[in-house]
């Protein structure tokens, strides 16, 4: 079954669709998206903080996708390398626990390619996004 944490939060994926680059339900076995801000606190004469400031925000995201979707990317990827794709949306659709309905939307692009085979599991692979935008929980 698959995984979704968005925002450190865990959520069942019973009734997620996730659609990479207008390929709907891509079902991958786990996402995993998030950003923040860094901080810094203002110091005093008397060096205790006495203010605070953000600075910029920083966004990671993971996919772990079956090798049969990763194999449709390299089809129309430039050399078949799927880094070299230019970045694409990618929709998050699911329930939260209280029932609403939850659409994020990931705007990034393959860092590069992998491949992991085992014997007792589904042939995938993990693959780290380049982030430009997250927007969570989108009308």
């Amino acid at each position: 079954m698959a995984r979704i944490k968005r925002m450190g939060e865990a959520y069942s994926a019973g009734d997620v669709i996730v659609t990479v680059a207008g390929m709907r339900d891509v079902n991958p076995d786990a996402i995993s998206y998030n950003y923040k801000f860094a901080h810094a606190t203002q110091q005093g004469i008397r060096r205790s903080p006495r203010a605070w400031r953000m600075g910029p925000k920083t966004m990671e995201a993971n996919i772990t996708l079956p090798i049969d979707v990763i194999a449709e990317f390299e089809k129309i990827a430039p050399l078949g390398d799927i880094a070299r794709i230019r970045p694409f949306p990618i929709n998050v659709v699911f329930f939260n626990p209280e029932n609403e309905m939850i659409r994020d939307l990931i705007i990034a692009k393959f860092t590069g390619n992998s491949r992991s085979v085992s014997a007792d599991e589904d042939i995938s692979a993990e693959y780290e996004l380049f982030v430009l935008d997250i927007q969570l929980n989108i009308r």
